[in-house]
């Protein structure tokens, strides 16, 4: 099995960490599958500012999200991700907010965990999402843990384009 990272907490910023490492992949000419196991990828009636760069990476990402296709579920999003990443082999696979699936009884740690070990070795994979099981920390090279010290929802600010979509 490749590395294993998780980034957990409370704190703004683990998605956008994790498609950090997707640029620095993709920059080596390395490949890349993200997969948003709870996120929509349109906020207002647009597509969210990630997604539509990472459709101009699309030579070497794929990106997976639920829809009204054959993904409709979380578990629909990992399988895929999981199925394709043992066809293609990919340096990195991010597999967002899975932890909130697991966190929400959509998918369970043990079918997460299972997933994993049936990934080729070269393939490293992040974990994202508030409140990460024990089981993964336990699995994991790196645990990062997000914790906020300030905020600008406080302040009333929600939704800036470009910061959160």
């Amino acid at each position: 099995m490749g590395l294993i990272l998780v980034y957990t907490g409370d704190g703004k910023g683990k998605t956008t960490a994790a498609l950090g490492l997707v640029l620095r992949a993709y920059g080596h000419g390395l490949r890349s599958i993200v997969a948003h196991v709870m996120k929509t990828l349109i906020y207002r009636g647009q597509w969210v500012g990630e997604y539509s760069a990472l459709l101009k990476m699309s030579d070497l990402v794929e990106v997976y999200y639920m829809s009204e296709e054959a993904l409709r579920t979380p578990r629909d999003v990992f399988n895929k991700a999981i199925e394709r990443s043992i066809m293609i082999k990919p340096f990195l696979l991010v597999l967002d907010e899975v932890n909130n699936a697991v966190n929400g009884g959509l998918m369970t740690s043990r079918e997460v965990i299972d997933g994993l070990r049936k990934l080729p070795n070269e393939v490293n994979v992040v974990l994202t999402g508030r409140n990460a099981p024990s089981e993964f920390l336990e699995l994991a090279d790196l645990v990062t843990e997000f914790k906020p010290v300030k905020h600008y929802y406080d302040k009333g600010i929600v939704g800036v384009m470009g910061l959160e979509w």
